[in-house]
């Protein structure tokens, strides 16, 4: 188990460092950049002098050569004196140290670990509760669709799945933001088909006024987002359930245990449930990055001003900090998540060993 543990940490920074180079070049001939307005600048009154420009571009470390650029993007430019480039030398950190750079667009010259910090919470709140939803009715649906096959039951959930899978996400909010705006009553809402919390006291019907910014707001407001997520995650997940369910209740041991004597419910979820959980952890492991990083439809859907919808808000303002932040993340999120799966794998199946 240690050897396995410290070959794998030893693959996981391997496959950081390659990422980092291949965001950073990717990112790097995408046009635009913090100075493109001041570039831009036709008008003689307003234009920054060619003074200028260079000083903000030393300020920002553009006047770099480009691998110098990714170096001090990783690792800081504060010990490139000790190197013989002095004059290159300045007061950034890099990401390895936790300096991942500064807004230039969004919030400008906010720091850019503060800027998700404050939507990060949203995110975990939405992300958290549809996954959580979505497991609870999946695995025991998956297991009765499994048992049952071929019931009439196993075909209206079969039947489910498919529709789930097929559904599209932003198609998906849309309807259920008109079916929002179709049974509102005396112009007032059931559920409030945007946003994260209301900026003021509302009234819904059945519930009386609603405080702003209170647990019963913020409920509400994650129904819809979380209906839709829901819905789409289920029937991924209870097809996965059934499908390794059926081939775990064909195997040797499940019929030994049938022929021991012991009672179904006894077989189905202590003898093949654990092993059937495998393929569904390999695809449930998956979606820790979705954790961090929101869902990025859903929540432009809705306004759901998460993770995501910053990431997309991101994209369409060319805030490459954020944007390089929000994909670095998500890497080490997938990298650990692969490591939290093989562990889970010996936990579900005690024949699997680490060695």
């Amino acid at each position: 188990m240690v050897t396995f543990l410290i070959r794998r940490f030893f693959q996981m920074g391997l496959v950081l460092l390659l990422s980092t180079i291949v965001v950073y070049l990717i990112l790097s001939f995408v046009p635009g950049g913090p100075l493109d307005n001041l570039l831009q600048n036709t008008d003689p009154r307003t234009r920054p002098s060619q003074a200028d420009i260079q000083r903000q571009m030393k300020a920002m470390g553009l006047d770099k050569p480009w691998y110098l650029q990714y170096v001090t993007w990783l690792a800081g430019d504060t010990w490139l004196d000790t190197i013989g480039l002095e004059e290159y030398a300045g007061t950034r950190k890099g990401i390895i140290r936790g300096d991942w750079g500064e807004s230039y667009k969004l919030e400008r010259n906010r720091p850019v670990l503060e800027v998700i910090g404050r939507r990060l919470p949203d995110t975990l709140r939405l992300m958290i509760t549809a996954t959580v939803v979505s497991l609870v009715f999946a695995i025991p649906l998956g297991i009765y669709s499994a048992v049952k096959q071929y019931s009439k039951l196993d075909y209206l959930l079969t039947s489910f799945s498919f529709l789930g899978v097929s559904l599209p996400s932003f198609w998906f909010g849309l309807m259920l933001i008109a079916a929002t705006l179709a049974f509102q009553r005396n112009g007032l809402f059931y559920f409030p088909p945007g946003d994260v919390l209301a900026i003021r006291s509302y009234t819904v019907p059945g519930l009386g006024v609603v405080e702003a910014k209170s647990v019963t707001d913020r409920i509400l407001h994650l129904v819809l987002p979380v209906t839709v997520l829901s819905v789409i995650n289920l029937a991924g997940y209870s097809r996965f359930m059934r499908s390794s369910m059926l081939e775990v209740l064909k195997q040797d041991y499940v019929r030994t245990a049938r022929a021991k004597g012991l009672r179904e419910r006894v077989v189905v979820l202590k003898h093949a449930m654990r092993n059937a959980l495998i393929p569904l952890i390999t695809i449930f492991v998956g979606t820790i990055p979705n954790i961090f990083g929101g869902a990025l439809i859903t929540e432009t859907i809705f306004n759901y001003k998460g993770l995501g919808f910053l990431y997309i808000q991101s994209l369409g303002q060319r805030d490459w900090p954020i944007v390089t932040a929000f994909l670095l993340i998500n890497a080490i999120l997938i990298v650990i998540a692969n490591l939290i799966a093989d562990i889970l794998y010996t936990v579900a199946d005690p024949r699997i060993r680490l060695d």
